[in-house]
């Protein structure tokens, strides 16, 4: 197996390295969850309370996929416009019957 050399002067390079970093932060941007000022995040202990759910409760809300945990760092936050609207949801099925 031969290696192929291709000779790039400064300026190339600066673009090649340039589009590779642009790619990866647009791929990244892709799967960010919004800011903090695009929403309110919960912890795990406010969700339980707003809900009175116990952990084991939320943990399999999650599993089921009625909740959606966001990782940021070695936090899982929640969305409060989620939960919010999950129990206005709960609150119209419950006086519908």
């Amino acid at each position: 197996m031969s290696g192929n050399f291709i000779m790039l002067n400064m300026d190339e390079l600066r673009q090649v390295i340039t589009e590779i970093v642009e790619g990866i932060c647009d791929r990244n941007r892709q799967n960010e969850v919004p800011s903090v000022e695009e929403d309110e995040w919960l912890t795990r202990d406010e969700v339980c309370k707003m809900l009175h759910i116990t952990y084991t409760t939320l943990w399999r809300k999650e599993e089921e996929g009625s909740i959606t945990k966001h990782k940021m760092g070695r936090r899982n936050l929640y969305s409060k416009k989620e939960i919010e609207s999950l129990l206005v949801s709960a609150v119209g099925t419950t006086s519908q019957k």
